[in-house]
């Protein structure tokens, strides 16, 4: 079975020197392409080059490396991939940065200049795209909420699933509380302690 995986942060630049990105390391998303290699699955592995986790754990036989950088950069590779190749499970596992600079330039924003102040625009979401895409895989999203309940957590992975067509929503986050809870379009998520027993989990659901 051939599966796909989105590994990391996105970088978005604002100018050749500086850039924009999140605190993601890529590590969950190493993890799961992993096991799912353990699994017996062939795995394309989308690897944002902003991933502090060492690329040691994917180079390995059934796991195939595709570096991305923005999010445009990372909406082209999964375009192109879906008109190349039989995906079974797409695991949006990616932080997508939330923010561009439009225009970012080539040269160096100089400091001497004194204040600055930049106008961001949200970067274009990639998961409702996916179902489009990947029309006959199974669409596995995330969803970190940091305000509210365990409750509106929920509530707001059940609302991606219907928003973005998607099958499941992996949530987590301060709201969610200790571990991850994997949501389904139907009944109550599932608890998994760590990121080792979610990613078991998500690989026994292509079973």
């Amino acid at each position: 079975m051939s599966v796909l995986i989105t590994i990391g942060p996105t970088q978005e630049p604002l100018d050749a020197m500086r850039l924009l990105s999140n605190r993601s390391t890529g590590r969950l998303g190493t993890l799961l392409a992993s096991v799912l290699a353990n699994a017996g699955h062939q795995v394309v592995a989308l690897r944002g080059t902003g991933c502090t986790v060492a690329t040691g754990e994917l180079e390995r036989e059934g796991i195939r490396i595709v570096p991305f950088t923005t999010t445009e950069d990372l909406r082209r590779t999964l375009e192109q991939i879906s008109t190349t190749e039989q995906v079974t499970a797409v695991f949006h596992a990616a932080a997508v940065c939330d923010f561009y600079l439009p225009g970012a330039g080539s040269g160096k924003i100089p400091s001497l200049e004194g204040s600055l102040t930049l106008t961001l625009e949200p970067t274009p979401k990639l998961l409702p795209k996916m179902h489009d895409w990947f029309p006959k895989a199974t669409i596995i999203g995330w969803k970190f909420e940091a305000s509210g309940s365990r409750i509106d957590a929920i509530s707001a992975a059940r609302k991606q699933i219907t928003a973005c067509s998607s099958d499941v929503c992996v949530l987590n986050g301060p709201s969610y509380g200790k571990g991850f809870g994997v949501l389904g379009k139907e009944g109550h998520p599932h608890h998994c302690e760590d990121r080792e027993g979610l990613c078991q989990f998500l690989a026994g659901m292509l079973l």
